[in-house]
């Protein structure tokens, strides 16, 4: 298994950047993306495997779709403010331009329904959570923060079942393989990856004029092995740099409901809104074990201090809190063939003042859409899309200076980015 996701994410080039709260992506699938991904009541397409396989129930025969986003990362700037200190409590000065990249994210959705056992099923595979983050080696950060990196796929397989005319319900697993993780800064590079199992529950209420959909699912626990290596740099290079072990660690992806609500006043016209609740509460630290106590000792030895505690681990407090984000979205019915579509999307940063970190973007975004859809063949759509996410400018002045030697404070400054999404995918009804 973990051969082919590999195999599937080298072909697409896949990488990530964090789109939603946290380092959640939520534009996974172009015709939702084009009406801000508020598609939980609506899931009539291949998508469907993924935003709400319950409404699978209420499409005929079999689909397929293959797509994916083109992300244009402007990964953001950095100044630092009065609040930024170092060592000892003295004042910075300091810039910093993290490095603007270009990703592809793809997705790949398979429906299957058969009207006369009222049973269908469902494939999705796509990439709901990554990050990519990296700051220049000058930030006054760079023994906290210079490179973070999140790739991982998940695979979702689904059974659903119809109740009757109105009604419908469906099951399925999540299996998260996390190809990469690293965390890496001016003092070390650690590396990782690993996979977890998860599950989800959906229901879908479908009328003449509403729907109404939900979807549940489980949190996922991901446990990464790897490796760190300590950097070879700095006075005390000659006696820690290069020393390397294993090291393990984990991450847990949240649980999460998506709730919908569809309304179609007219065969022309299709509005939607979801309300989002994300459980980022669950990730509350990043602890990492050392396999070799001595590395811990290197570790501290390049950071300056030797004093401290020498222990075989080393825990990075995060306490995340709750989300609920917003999603609406429009699609209009343009002629037999063509469809357009609007979306918005307000979603908050999980990220707490005093627990921030350059290295998971910590601001409030918004994203505003548009798409648009057209019929090559009665059985063949192309949907094509745009979104802009603008990430609210956060002037971060909480970040405090502990432990002793290294001070939080560092951290804090006025950070600012945004990003363009170029969106395409082909559905498939046969």
């Amino acid at each position: 298994m973990r051969r082919i996701l590999f195999l599937f994410s080298a072909l697409m080039l896949f990488s990530t950047q964090t789109l939603a709260g946290g380092f959640m992506i939520g534009e996974m699938a172009t015709r939702a993306s084009g009406m801000g991904s508020a598609f939980t009541a609506v899931s009539d397409d291949a998508s469907a495997a993924w935003h709400n396989p319950a409404g699978v129930a209420f499409t005929e025969g079999s689909q397929a779709m293959l797509g994916g986003d083109v992300i244009l990362l402007n990964n953001g700037s950095y100044a630092s403010n009065t609040a930024t200190k170092g060592p000892g409590g003295a004042p910075i000065t300091n810039t910093a331009n993290a490095k603007d990249k270009t990703f592809f994210v793809p997705h790949a959705y398979f429906t299957y329904w058969d009207k006369d056992s009222k049973l269908g099923g469902s494939l999705s595979i796509n990439a709901p959570f990554g990050l990519e983050t990296e700051w220049p080696d000058t930030a006054a950060f760079n023994k906290k923060n210079t490179f973070s990196k999140i790739q991982m796929i998940m695979v979702n397989p689904s059974i659903i079942y119809k109740v009757n005319d109105s009604f419908s319900v469906a099951l399925g697993i999540d299996y998260g393989y996390v190809q990469k993780v690293n965390l890496n800064n001016t003092i070390q590079t650690l590396s990782g990856d690993g996979d977890g199992w998860g599950g989800n529950a959906s229901i879908f209420y479908k009328s003449d004029v509403f729907n109404v959909g939900v979807t549940y699912r489980s949190r996922i626990k991901v446990d990464l092995n790897g490796s760190a290596i300590a950097v070879p740099t700095g006075a005390l290079a000659g006696s820690f740099g290069g020393t390397t072990t294993g090291v393990k660690t984990s991450i847990t992806l949240p649980d999460q409901v998506n709730v919908g609500l569809a309304y179609k006043p007219s065969d022309q016209l299709t509005l939607s809104l979801d309300v989002d609740w994300v459980n980022w509460k669950t990730f509350d630290s990043i602890d990492i074990t050392y396999n070799s106590a001595a590395y811990r000792t290197a570790v501290m030895g390049l950071q300056g201090a030797i004093g401290a505690a020498v222990t075989g681990a080393t825990s990075l407090p995060q306490n995340w809190k709750a989300t609920v984000a917003f999603r609406a979205g429009l699609e209009w019915k343009l002629n037999a063939q063509m469809r357009g579509r609007l979306g918005y999307v307000f979603d908050p940063t999980p990220i707490k003042d005093a627990d921030f970190s350059p290295s998971i973007p910590g601001n409030d975004r918004h994203i505003f859409s548009i798409g648009y859809g057209y019929d090559v063949k009665p059985d063949i759509t192309i949907d094509l899309g745009y979104a802009y996410v603008y990430f609210k400018e956060r002037n971060q002045t909480a970040s405090l200076g502990t432990p002793p030697g290294s001070p939080n404070s560092v951290k804090n400054g006025v950070y600012k980015s945004d990003v363009h999404i170029l969106m395409a995918s082909l559905n498939y009804h046969f």
